[in-house]
């Protein structure tokens, strides 16, 4: 597969996108194009750094696509890159603990509804939100749920009904706007509930630039422990549970793929690997080893006595 060379608008970062602290270069990333479904797309001419935020510990990058460039590039290719997976959904046995008399879930970046599709028989309701519009996530959710279609940054309309367990796995590193996106996101959780998250954890690869998460268009930013401390404190949350694990589809992973994967992210480094694989429509520098605990499985408690209206984010109350 030829990949479509698409150029896009990029726009300058320089203080954290969830509390405004200053960043200071980690690291940088050292490829010239991203590869996204079909895509390949350029990177800034004078590339992208990763800064820590002197606050709150988020890392970032110093460019970031335009939200018209993503939404472009997103809708162009997002069903293509997610696709449906069989079997049970890998976070499912950690969220047992928190999920035994829960009525309503709503998944964030639910994608094809596969997690959705596991859990509705247990549910009154059961939704999804995602940015793109998926017809089997679309069958899943309609049956007595809702499909909110939107950026989390941005004005959503839903029922405003809040939920019992909100999941989103993998979406914690796509925000623009973290500051809005997680105040949007935290509203959903009704007092009382949960939110589970799964992302990766910056802190737990020696040189960020070289991660292959960082190294992924939609990823803009990446999250420690330190920076979900910072959250829980400004929305007033708890930390009920903070464990590093592999990713979730590596978890679930049979053998054979294990072995092909080894293969893979040690052949990576190869020139001649790397335009074999992107000759062939994937970029090696994608994929994670099969043995890399390098994210964060985070659940969130809402306290019982928080409204349910839309959360202040974390820099309009250090503003008041």
């Amino acid at each position: 597969m030829a990949f479509q060379r698409l150029e896009i608008d990029y726009r300058n970062v320089t203080r954290c996108p969830l509390c405004g602290g200053m960043g200071r270069e980690r690291s940088a990333l050292r490829r010239k194009h991203y590869y996204f479904a079909r895509f390949e797309i350029p990177l800034p001419t004078d590339g992208v750094s990763l800064l820590e935020c002197s606050d709150c510990s988020m890392l970032f990058k110093s460019a970031v696509p335009t939200a018209e460039a993503c939404n472009q590039v997103m809708s162009g290719g997002a069903t293509d890159v997610w696709r449906p997976k069989p079997g049970r959904h890998p976070a499912l046995p950690m969220m047992d603990p928190y999920i035994g008399d829960a009525r309503s879930f709503l998944d964030i970046g639910a994608s094809n509804g596969d997690l959705l599709a596991q859990l509705y028989e247990k549910a009154d309701r059961v939704s999804a939100m995602d940015v793109v519009e998926y017809p089997q996530c679309r069958e899943i959710v309609m049956r007595n749920g809702e499909y909110i279609i939107g950026q989390l940054e941005g004005q959503l309309s839903w029922s405003g009904r809040p939920y019992d367990v909100v999941t989103a796995f993998d979406v914690f590193e796509h925000f623009l706007d973290a500051d809005n996106a997680v105040a949007n996101l935290l509203s959903f959780v009704r007092p009382g509930g949960y939110l589970i998250v799964e992302t990766g954890d910056w802190r737990t690869v020696p040189v960020p630039g070289d991660w292959y998460y960082t190294n992924l268009f939609e990823h803009q930013i990446f999250w420690t422990r330190a920076t979900f401390d910072y959250l829980a404190a400004h929305f007033l949350f708890s930390i009920e549970e903070y464990s590093q694990v592999n990713h979730k589809g590596r978890r679930a992973m049979a053998l054979p793929k294990r072995l092909a994967l080894s293969v893979i992210t040690g052949l990576a480094p190869q020139p001649w690997f790397r335009k074999a694989m992107l000759a062939a429509g994937r970029d090696p520098g994608h994929f994670g080893a099969p043995g890399l605990i390098d994210h964060a499985f985070v659940v969130l408690k809402r306290p019982h006595h928080r409204s349910p209206e839309r959360l202040v984010s974390a820099r309009q109350m250090d503003a008041t």
